[in-house]
């Protein structure tokens, strides 16, 4: 049996076909190009990194607790809460500012409501401030408004017509 040296194309015997390290990439190669190629510095040798198998112990399966995603939304009055509570700390916005690891300006434009903070960062100004920035997202049950004419459906459309 045979194998191609993946450098010059040449065909050679699979005892003489030699594994050599390109740039991350394991390349067969033959004899030649593998000389070369290593006493150029262009390649290393392949080694073969032998694990040994141990048997995995075993293990009770636990029963698998589905993650159920939380969402949070940003305050309405993040900015009013947010400014009372540095205040109330004595603190300026520049010492605000390195306690969140934020710059001078984004707690700025935060206190004056110009800019929104993003989940991460609430969390941050929670911690430093003590304070609640973020609440549970609330989803609507749209099921109770089965009379409204903005759920309209085309079922619904032709039962006006015969009626």
């Amino acid at each position: 049996m045979s194998c191609y040296c993946e450098i010059c194309g040449k065909e050679v015997e699979k005892n003489q076909c030699r594994k050599i390290v390109i740039e991350g990439s394991i390349l067969n190669v033959c004899p030649q190009c593998y000389n070369r190629l290593i006493t150029q510095g262009k390649a290393r040798p392949y080694v073969e990194e032998k694990k040994e198998r141990q048997p995995a112990p075993r293990q009770v399966a636990k029963p698998v607790k589905p993650r159920v995603r939380e969402e949070y939304e940003v305050v309405e009055d993040y900015a009013r809460r947010v400014k009372e509570a540095r205040e109330r700390l004595g603190w300026t916005q520049q010492v605000l500012a390195q306690k969140v690891k934020e710059s001078e300006n984004i707690i700025k434009r935060i206190e004056s409501g110009r800019l929104k903070p993003g989940i991460d960062l609430a969390r941050r100004l929670e911690k430093v401030l003590g304070i609640k920035l973020l609440e549970p997202v609330v989803e609507e049950d749209m099921s109770s408004n089965h009379g409204s004419s903005e759920d309209l459906t085309i079922g619904d459309l032709i039962r006006f017509k015969r009626e």
